[in-house]
């Protein structure tokens, strides 16, 4: 497969020797990041990720060097002479918002500026520089070298001494260079300009904080010139699912003109205790020209043990290039799992079971690094989702990092891995012919990526990038580098043609049932999953065992993935500025808002990019008076004219706001819409000047450095609406979907008054809200979800879990139990495991009289998966006593220790109410008296 880079711009980039010429990056910055026919420039081909065991990382210290727009960046930075001594240093991999460049900022659908791909904005353009040195073993001498990016938001431009490399636009997608030309002997050095906003973030429009930088593993690694380059591994069971065909494509590319030279494949199957199953061998090949070289064999395996979410039996694979001498020239070892997937008669089979799947939707996210994922952080989900009963995971909305993926084939996770596609803002580009490589290329590379990994259940093909042919481009592309799974599509019609699996998204459970799950195969046979189909974002996460009941009852209906798993909350200070007034009304810096020298010792200072000052709800600020004054000490900005929101109370009860760059607007609300519009002073942006909307019941005036410079008859009282003051923000229009700049300008001596104050007269005893910005108080630490952020989330960002997530665990859990004959202790049991028998755990029963245990024992479940049985609980009916409730509860453990959960761990459990032995107590015996309640901040008590 070669890359084809279409470049539409008169530079040096026409013919054969756009790969070998310079084409100065930096000064065509604009012909690449706007230009969608350029995507990426000098890069390998997609292939199976593997690092080999000749490899330097550069993960770490790099010098750094932030600016808010490409241009100023140093023009020669990435020379080998440029001097960073004065950069500061930043950590690699991280987002650099995360280490104090730039801002975070949080959007659900829009994009943080006014979108018109594939253009980005000139005047806010987050930019940074990276450079590091390092030295290249001697060892590798002769070797082929080669730089890879897992992951950088969202453009990217590489130099290797001062010599341009390539290019790569895809946040999450892998670029690798070959870098061989470009080295010398010890010292060299790497130097990458990133740009946050290219044409390529149109498709990363995800419901997330939009986070830049390099902010996954960066290696240099060398290879053979003749390696093992890509490897597509295929497990074909046979009809009965016990035996199977071990099917290997490999490809082996060769870099040099060296002399001709025969080769083979050898490929080694070990089990987990490293004993070889099989071992096999392909036919000789000769490699005489650079290229590629793809050989394909195969093996029969005797039953193989197979890979599931409940059963994660993982083989190692070695494969190895021989020479015609029989030396090994290259090396590559990896984990594979035996399965299958079909489709037959709208039902979705894994080795021929139909599968139910239990999935959470999870964005790679972490409060301290943003969108940096370590193996801890990885593995702490794991087991929670493992002890709460999921066994999936639809990676919203883009591939994740590799490690994410290798840990879920030995946890037991099925992964819907999903592409980096999301254009929400803008979904029309799914109809625009030039975006449609980009589309492919980003499904392209995660397929040749992860295609190996027996976690990847099926693909998706995106996220909410709108229904245009598009999607079925990204479907198709992808579908020519596995031919072994299938494919969704996570948009919101109720289906695309495209797509082997369809959704519903967020039906009701009744919709669900008579929408697609009685539907008959003549009007649709795809089986259905719900890439989403229950939001928890605030009170949400209601009806699961009512969507559980439809799931199970139709084969068509494979489950669903609940909306989501981390709350998205980064954890920023309280910082909290004093209210001068009498009120001393709670106030919080939010965003990176700081204080700044300004004419009367500090101010507030804004960039217009989610800064502002929160205001709390207080008596005193919730104004309906039939007077008002407004004020504040402002230094406009450059971008102040895209919002300039100083002092509101949401869009109608009043408020101060820049109208563009020639007005602003006054504005109140008592029983109809008051908006004052005056004309803005040529001078008005950098420089302070003094502002106030007074209203003294009968007219509106604005004062500009003390003129009157407008006024509006007015009159009645002030009508109350149900949002806060903000200085700095609108907090009724200022949310997730915000593309303006809120407020770009410094701010003093901010000031609410309930009385009609002339500019001469203010005084902060007078106010009910009076803030001179001279100091800030630190609180501690709180959870930011962004400008009009909502709490999403199963589990909270420290992982702790949330209430919700023991209701998700019961409603699916693997045993439910049922009560047939309380006499007799007959129960149904039924074990919705689909491939281990309910013997795999320790089951134990409790009879109990109004909470207290009467008898007790232990019992095996000797029940297939996916069937029901009747079983006899062995307890013995009790002397009834009046009054007393009785109940038989009934819990399911592990037997063993797993990866995920120690020995003992519940699984599921179940409680039978033996409402037959209830009797009636008498009316003497009857409880009398009087209940006392009492209330503690940690405890309820109610006795009596």
């Amino acid at each position: 497969m070669k890359k084809k880079i279409v470049i539409g711009f008169a530079l040096c980039l026409i013919g054969n020797n756009m790969y070998s010429q310079q084409v100065n990056y930096l000064g065509n910055l604009y012909d690449f990041i706007e230009n969608t026919s350029v995507f990426e420039l000098n890069q390998e081909e997609g292939r199976a990720y593997y690092i080999p065991e000749k490899h330097i990382s550069l993960n770490g210290e790099w010098k750094f060097f932030w600016s808010d727009v490409p241009e100023g960046i140093p023009a020669d930075f990435y020379s080998e002479t440029f001097s960073d001594k004065k950069w500061n240093m930043i950590k690699v991999p991280s987002n650099w918002e995360m280490e104090g460049y730039g801002d975070k900022l949080f959007r659900n659908v829009s994009s943080p500026f006014r979108s018109r791909a594939p253009e980005v904005p000139r005047e806010y353009n987050p930019t940074g520089a990276y450079r590091k040195t390092f030295n290249i073993p001697a060892s590798w001498k002769g070797d082929q070298v080669f730089l890879r990016m897992e992951k950088v938001a969202s453009a990217s431009f590489v130099w290797i001494n001062g010599q341009e490399v390539g290019y790569n636009e895809g946040a999450q997608e892998p670029a690798e260079y070959n870098i061989t030309k470009y080295l010398k002997p010890g010292k060299n050095t790497i130097a990458v300009h990133v740009v946050k906003y290219s044409d390529g973030y149109y498709l990363e429009g995800q419901d997330y904080w939009r986070l830049a930088g390099i902010f996954d593993d960066v290696r240099i690694y060398a290879t053979p010139s003749v390696r093992l380059f890509d490897w597509y591994v295929v497990t074909d069971l046979d009809k009965t699912y016990t035996d199977a065909i071990l099917d290997l494509t490999v490809d082996v590319k060769k870099y040099t003109n060296e002399p001709s030279a025969t080769y083979q494949v050898k490929a080694t199957l070990l089990n987990t205790e490293k004993h070889s199953v099989a071992e096999l061998t392909s036919e000789s090949f000769t490699m005489s020209q650079p290229g590629k070289k793809q050989v394909k064999f195969n093996h029969n395996i005797v039953n193989p043990k197979k890979w599931t979410s409940e059963t994660p039996y993982l083989y190692t694979l070695k494969m190895e290039l021989m020479s015609s001498a029989g030396n090994v020239q290259d090396v590559v070892q990896t984990q594979i799992g035996f399965k299958k997937t079909e489709i037959r008669a709208e039902v979705f089979y894994l080795n021929g079971v139909p599968l139910k799947i239990n999935a959470q939707n999870s964005h790679m996210q972490h409060p301290e690094s943003g969108h940096v994922m370590n193996e801890e952080t990885i593995r702490k989900d794991f087991e929670i989702l493992k002890q709460f009963n999921f066994n999936a995971v639809r990676t919203s909305h883009y591939p994740p990092v590799n490690r994410y993926l290798e840990l879920a084939n030995e946890y037991g996770l099925y992964i819907i891995d999903e592409a980096g596609t999301e254009a929400h803002a803008t979904e029309y580009i799914s109809n625009k012919k030039e975006f449609t490589e980009m589309y492919r290329e980003r499904v392209r590379q995660m397929v040749l990526r992860d295609r190996n990994y027996p976690c990847i259940l099926f693909w998706s093909a995106g996220n909410e990038s709108g229904e245009g042919f598009n999607i079925t481009e990204a479907i198709n592309e992808g579908r020519k580098y596995d031919h072994t799974r299938y494919w969704m599509y996570g948009g919101n019609a109720y289906a695309h043609p495209a797509e082997d699996i369809i959704g519903p998204r967020y039906p009701n459970p009744l919709e669900l049932e008579m929408l697609t799950g009685i539907i008959p195969d003549s009007t649709d046979i795809r089986p259905s999953f719900m890439d989403e189909y229950l939001s928890v974002a605030g009170n949400g996460g209601g009806g699961l065992d009512d969507y559980w009941r439809v799931i199970y009852s139709h084969p068509r209906l494979m489950g669903g993935a609940i909306w989501d798993f981390v709350s998205i909350g980064l954890t920023e200070r309280i910082r909290m500025i004093k209210d001068k007034s009498p009120y001393s009304t709670p106030t919080n810096l939010m965003g990176n808002a700081k204080l700044v020298k300004g004419i009367h010792g500090n101010a507030l200072d804004l960039n217009g990019h989610d800064q502002w000052l929160e205001v709390y709800r207080q008596s005193n600020v919730e104004i309906n008076t039939d007077k008002l004054t407004l004020t504040c000490e402002v230094f406009p900005r450059k971008l102040v004219s895209s919002s300039g929101s100083f002092i509101t109370k949401g869009s109608y009860q009043f408020g101060l706001q820049q109208n563009g760059k020639e007005s602003l607007d006054f504005y109140l609300f008592t029983n109809e819409q008051y908006v004052l519009n005056v004309p803005l002073p040529a001078d008005w942006e950098g420089r302070w000047h003094q502002l106030s909307g007074v209203y003294d019941g009968q007219e509106m005036s604005v004062y500009i450095d003390g003129n009157k410079v407008g006024s509006l008859a007015a009159s009645g009282h002030i009508t109350n609406f149900p949002f806060p003051v903000n200085i700095g923000r609108n907090a009724e229009k200022h949310g997730q979907e915000t593309n303006v700049y809120i407020c770009d300008a410094l701010l003093d001596n901010a000031g609410i008054f309930t009385e009609a104050v002339l500019p001469e007269n203010y005084k902060p005893e007078n106010a009910v809200l009076w803030l001179d910005f001279e100091n800030e108080t630190d609180k501690g630490n709180f959870y930011s979800y962004g400008i009009g952020g909502r709490t999403y989330g199963s589990i909270w960002p420290d992982r702790s879990v949330q209430p919700e997530m023991w209701q998700m665990k019961k409603s699916v859990q693997p045993i439910s139990v049922t009560l047939v004959d309380a006499e007799k202790g007959w129960v149904e049991v039924w074990n919705r495991n689909h491939f281990v028998d309910a013997s795999v755990y320790r089951t134990r029963w409790f009879l109990e009289a109004d909470g207290d245990i009467i008898e007790e024992g232990e019992i095996s479940f000797q029940v297939p998966p996916l069937t029901k049985k009747i079983i006899q609980i062995p307890y013995h009916k009790p002397e009834i006593l009046p009054g007393k409730e009785y109940r038989v509860t009934i819990g399911s453990f592990l037997k063993n220790n797993e990866i995920w959960a120690s020995a003992g761990h519940e699984v599921a459990w179940d409680q039978l109410e033996l409402s037959s032995w209830h009797i009636q107590p008498s009316e003497s015996a009857k409880p009398s008296g009087k209940l006392t309640f009492r209330e503690t901040p940690s405890n309820v008590t109610v006795s009596g």
